[in-house]
């Protein structure tokens, strides 16, 4: 029997929980223009200057990208925590509340990552601004020091930025894998269809876990598909 309270606890987690989405959504908006469209243009200074301590004018970009992802963080993990706890105490809609969790769990990951490297999330910029004066000889350069070296202190953040961000997706994912894996193995066999779709996600998890690993061991060419925008 499902008492009042149960029924308030339920409704004040549903609440929360849209009050969280809202707040992952306008967060961002919160603290302000984030500028990552002049990054491509202070990237390019960075580059020339060739320091790896990073210039007065992309500093505050990846110190936006730093809060915005942070913050992001701590609300996707509250938002989480409270699906979670709505998954458990309301298993007749466990399929949609499993579903909404997945994304959450996503969405944190992304947000961590986003956090642990910066700079590195900033990087997929640099594809699309073509016509910026001065990236395609910077470009072309990077290119040329990843082929042939020696390797600048520029580049040498922007690998290790690289190798962070796929480092971090590869160990989170890989929790995910096994906390899917684990759902799995309880739910079989009394709900074999959701044990089965479980199961192979826990497997699609695993594949991206794999690429992330191949990435980190060998991350040149990746490297350039990403400058490139492929």
């Amino acid at each position: 029997m499902i008492t009042p309270a149960a029924r308030r606890l339920d409704a004040g987690l549903l609440t929360m929980a849209g009050f969280l989405t809202t707040a992952y959504l306008l967060a961002p908006a919160l603290l302000g223009p984030s500028r990552a469209e002049d990054f491509p243009r202070a990237f390019v200074h960075y580059w020339n200057e060739g320091s790896s301590s990073f210039p007065s004018d992309l500093q505050p970009i990846v110190d936006h990208q730093f809060r915005s992802h942070l913050i992001r963080t701590a609300i996707a993990l509250l938002l989480l925590a409270a699906l979670l706890t709505l998954l458990v105490r309301l298993p007749r809609y466990r399929v949609l509340l499993g579903v909404v969790c997945l994304v959450a769990a996503v969405l944190l990951i992304a947000n961590v990552q986003g956090f642990v490297s910066p700079f590195g999330t900033l990087l997929p910029h640099l594809a699309s601004h073509p016509a910026e004066p001065g990236l395609p000889a910077a470009l072309t350069q990077v290119r040329d020091q990843i082929t042939n070296g020696p390797r600048s202190p520029v580049l040498d953040v922007m690998l290790d930025q690289y190798r962070r961000w796929h480092v971090v997706k590869a160990v989170l994912i890989g929790i995910l894998s096994a906390s899917l894996a684990g759902l799995a193995v309880m739910s079989w066999p009394r709900r074999r269809v959701i044990s089965l779709l479980t199961a192979a996600l826990g497997v699609a998890a695993l594949v991206v876990v794999a690429a992330d690993v191949t990435t980190v061991a060998d991350p040149d060419a990746p490297f350039l598909l990403l400058l490139q925008g492929d």
